[in-house]
């Protein structure tokens, strides 16, 4: 081998390594979801019947029978870790990849918490009239933002109101699907 060849094979050899170093640094590894990453999920919430009770996919909330023209129908985005999900969805998505598809369940301790039967408190019929509020039982009320349900209407003056939040109590499954990832590292 000349000189010559022996020079263009080093530098045939470092711009080869020079490639691989600058892969190997540069994103050959996939995006993972981290706590405090901005993240974009699709979703499907289940009960363990299989019923559809949420979603964010229009196509599947027509299909199950629950859309609602009022809501509108996109992936959300959440800080991961943060708390601005429940708990179990927010653990559930941590280390996931970038459009990676995931089923999960969650157990009420880690969703909306136990049902509590203390919570079913009576409430003066007279404040609800006045509220232009003829309440029946099942129907859904809303204690400023918090969604309650019309639980009885023992008498003319009282009706028990339950407090719980209607998925208290209930274990969840969701279908996760990440659509976006933005790490906080580069915020």
């Amino acid at each position: 081998m000349t000189i010559m060849q022996s020079k263009r094979y080093i530098w045939a050899i470092l711009l080869v390594l020079s490639i691989a170093l600058v892969a190997g640094c540069t994103g050959t590894t996939e995006k993972t979801v981290a706590k405090n990453d901005t993240v974009t999920v699709d979703y499907i919430g289940m009960f363990d019947n299989g019923t559809i009770f949420d979603t964010s996919i229009e196509s599947v909330a027509r299909e199950s029978g629950i859309y609602d023209e009022y809501l509108t129908y996109e992936p959300i985005t959440f800080t991961a870790g943060a708390g601005d999900v429940i708990e179990g969805f927010d653990d559930a998505v941590i280390g996931m990849k970038l459009n990676e598809s995931k089923n999960v369940t969650i157990s009420p301790d880690l969703a909306y918490g136990d049902y509590d039967p203390s919570l079913i408190q009576p409430v003066n019929m007279t404040d609800l009239l006045a509220n232009n509020i003829t309440p029946h039982v099942n129907d859904t009320l809303y204690y400023g933002m918090q969604p309650v349900t019309v639980y009885a209407i023992p008498n003319n003056t009282t009706v028990l109101i339950d407090f719980n939040y209607p998925l208290a109590g209930k274990t969840l499954h969701y279908q996760i699907m990440v659509r976006n990832i933005t790490s906080a590292s580069s915020s």
